[in-house]
């Protein structure tokens, strides 16, 4: 076995990595990609120390000039890695190798290398960014249109497990909506604050980028498409920590949705399915399985970044002015978080886009549920002889004597104060028809559906801000 073919992260995995992570993210992430990254960080350095004349015009010309990985030895600078215990150094010296000539002298002038990987890692997120970005808007559409075509199909509401009251599944897909839109806003007022460059020198005072060192800070981050702070960040980690925590709600919220998908999929449910297609296997015991693994692996993602935010808020303790232990904690939450996460939305994109919204089952299960979700309509029709408090202990009792619901109404029918202001059929009457008690659930629907409307105009002239930079 080469080495390349060793492959032990879940990430990497040949065979599983589909369920963890994207090509499309994987590939900002990989080593190559990676140091051709700092590379394009450290040449923009150069375009704008020789745009304000701190080197030589023709010196930043010909290092951009061979600021390509392809034209080095990948094997060189694995092996002085390994020698140096250096990340970048080794990258550098050959980069002046292939150089060939003095102009390599003015590699990395000023800089220190967390400037130089900081900025490079604002650059993949927003990246990322700019995927998870483009994903919750497909979900969110996603869930719009779930919530709009079904927003007055009557079902039971459940609480602790148990069947509640009547609502909609379009006001149950709406609540998925409110809490996604407000994840995607999060997203775009987070990326103001993370995605800002780093020149700021070995201890954040730019005493090694000359008397220019504001002006070029300010050059850099235009030429880079970055934001400018205040400060180094060397040692402040808030940013990462921001958005890794970012990154586990908004997870956790699309594994809520997974979830509740898994659960109303049960076989005594059958209310919700995710899709399903011949060929897939659910058990290699039980051949009639149809397990919902898209929407489980869902909510194995959400846990995953949810450890991973963990460990995000661990780099926001640095000492003194900068070391590596929060870099380095970062390179490996960070790369994780943002793979789970963009395979956590491209799987919600899957289940959502071929949800199976069983109706008949949905209309069964709230007729066999009429009289437990219709005894809040009860209490109050009793109330209104009896007073709502006394109802209340009039149904509890006679629901607490009850052999089973089934003969609730003649429990209740037998209770005097009941009985001589209610006949059996205004009983029945009471609890016969369920889809009358959704109160304003297509309204609050129409509410949610008119937000996204409103935002998505927002996000456009948002979008249009941060990527411009």
């Amino acid at each position: 076995m080469s080495p390349s073919d060793i492959r032990a992260h879940i990430t990497d995995s040949s065979f599983f990595s589909h369920e963890y992570a994207t090509e499309e993210a994987k590939r900002i992430f990989c080593d190559q990609r990676r140091m051709q990254r700092w590379l394009e960080v450290e040449s923009a350095l150069l375009r704008c120390q020789a745009r304000l004349g701190i080197i030589p015009a023709a010196a930043a010309a010909r290092l951009q000039e061979t600021a390509h990985l392809e034209q080095f030895d990948l094997q060189a600078i694995k092996n002085d890695i390994a020698l140096t215990g250096h990340s970048l150094v080794p990258l550098l010296r050959e980069w002046q190798r292939v150089t060939a000539d003095k102009t390599g002298e003015y590699i990395h002038f000023g800089a220190t290398t967390q400037d130089i990987q900081d900025t490079a890692q604002a650059l993949e997120l927003k990246e990322i960014c700019a995927i998870i970005q483009r994903d919750l808007t497909l979900i969110i559409q996603l869930l719009a249109g779930l919530a709009n075509k079904y927003k007055d199909l009557s079902m039971i509401g459940r609480t602790h497990g148990q069947a509640a009251l009547p609502t909609t599944m379009g006001l149950k897909i709406a609540g998925w909506l409110d809490e996604t839109l407000r994840n995607q806003q999060r997203l775009m007022e987070c990326q103001e604050r993370l995605l800002v460059c780093q020149l700021f020198g070995g201890t954040g005072s730019m005493d090694s980028l000359s008397d220019k060192s504001l002006e070029l800070l300010d050059l850099f981050a235009l030429d880079l498409g970055l934001g400018v702070p205040d400060t180094a960040w060397h040692a402040c980690r808030d940013r990462t920590a921001e958005f890794i925590s970012h990154l586990a709600l908004t997870t956790s919220g699309l594994g809520r949705i997974a979830n509740e998908i898994c659960q109303l999929t049960r076989e005594e449910i059958g209310e919700l399915a995710e899709p399903f297609k011949l060929g897939q296997i659910g058990s290699s015991t039980m051949p009639h399985k149809k397990n919902p693994e898209l929407c489980e692996q869902v909510v194995v993602l959400a846990k995953l970044v949810k450890n991973n935010a963990a460990a995000g808020l661990d780099c926001l303790l640095n000492e003194h002015e900068r070391d590596y232990r929060a870099v380095r904690l970062e390179w490996a939450v960070l790369t994780e978080a943002s793979l789970y996460s963009c395979a956590s939305l491209s799987l919600m994109k899957k289940i959502l886009g071929g949800l199976r919204v069983n109706r008949k089952r949905i209309s069964h299960n709230l007729e066999q549920a009429a009289i437990m979700v219709c005894s809040e309509a009860l209490m109050f029709v009793i109330g209104e002889k009896t007073g709502k408090q006394s109802a209340h202990q009039i149904i509890y009792q006679a629901a607490m004597n009850s052999t089973g619901l089934t003969n609730l109404l003649q429990k209740l029918h037998e209770v005097p104060e009941v009985n001589k202001n209610f006949s059996i059929h205004d009983l029945e009457e009471a609890v016969k028809h369920p889809k009358r008690h959704i109160g304003q659930a297509v309204h609050l629907v129409d509410r949610v559906l008119a937000r996204v409307d409103s935002m998505k105009r927002e996000h456009q002239h948002n979008i249009k801000k941060y990527h411009r930079r």
